[in-house]
């Protein structure tokens, strides 16, 4: 599910990768433990950098210990941060248990029967899951808000992106303190709405195959005159990150901290590197099927 935001390591301190490393190491330690070993599996890019979004703006002070991972059969450096791991950890059981109910919606056949076998299982991690007041309703609203969109086969991208990208909004900026909320408002809407038109421009020609909906098809027509509008849509993407960036400047540290350079590399760098990537992979895929 998602994933598309990640660091570019090379252009990072080594310290700050070592920090973004032991962060994913101490979210996945965290979810394994507290709400289901699956979660380690299934955790994701994009929550990483909601923690240390979160993290960031909640002025948590954090530390670094050594801990054992169970998979790589050795001690591992772990960003120690419970308070924001166990929020970030029920957000996305909660969104992965939501996903799984959508797939059930949509999908038909062998997909379909064996996500509904896998409902008790993820019903179970939603149970876990649930221990903040409000947000499993953010997030099963922000799914519903989607679903009404898709339904009425809308052809406004904005329109489309809005219900995920103010899920993200709420969740983002949940409990924040007074001054910080605003910034956790912003970026989370716009961090959720580049997330949601990268999808769908992702998976563009597998939703033309299917018949599922997506917002370019509606658009444009057809997958082909859609990418013939690229530029554009990449033009889009880059003003979410822009102002996710412009947003995030407001509560940045001086000098810069491991929390900003991260952020600031994660959006502006691997936000642009998950849309080369996604162009990349579409030219490889037309190339193979001239040939």
């Amino acid at each position: 599910m998602f994933g598309y935001i990640r660091p570019v390591k090379s252009e990072l301190y080594v310290k700050d990768s070592e920090f973004y490393s032991a962060t994913y190491c101490g979210l996945c330690r965290y979810g394994g433990k507290h709400i289901s070993h699956l979660t380690r599996w299934l955790l994701n890019y994009d929550f990483v950098l909601l923690a240390l979004l979160r993290a960031s703006l909640n002025g948590d002070t954090v530390c670094i210990q050594k801990k054992r991972c169970p998979y790589k059969l050795r001690k591992k450096s772990c960003v120690c941060a419970d308070g924001v791991y166990g929020f970030v950890c029920s957000a996305f059981g909660l969104l992965t248990y939501g996903k799984l109910l959508d797939d059930i919606k949509d999908e038909r056949g062998l997909k379909r029967f064996l996500k509904r076998l896998a409902k008790p299982i993820f019903s179970h991690i939603a149970k876990k899951s649930d221990g903040y007041e409000g947000l499993r309703d953010i997030i099963l609203g922000g799914l519903s808000a989607t679903d009404d969109a898709e339904a009425q086969s809308c052809a406004s991208i904005d329109r489309a992106a809005d219900g995920f990208a103010t899920m993200m909004k709420q969740i983002a900026a949940y409990r924040l303190p007074d001054g910080k909320r605003e910034i956790g408002e912003a970026c989370g809407y716009h961090i959720g709405r580049f997330i949601y038109i990268a999808d769908a421009f992702d998976d563009l020609e597998a939703d033309e195959k299917s018949g599922n909906y997506n917002p370019f098809l509606k658009k444009y027509g057809s997958a082909e005159q859609a990418r013939s509008h690229e530029s554009e849509i990449k033009e889009t993407l880059y003003d979410s990150l822009n102002a996710f960036s412009n947003h995030y400047a407001l509560a940045v540290h001086t000098p810069l901290n491991s929390f900003d350079r991260l952020i600031f590399n994660i959006v502006e760098l691997g936000g642009r590197d998950a849309v080369k990537r996604i162009t990349a992979r579409k030219e490889r895929n037309l190339k193979g099927k001239t040939e």
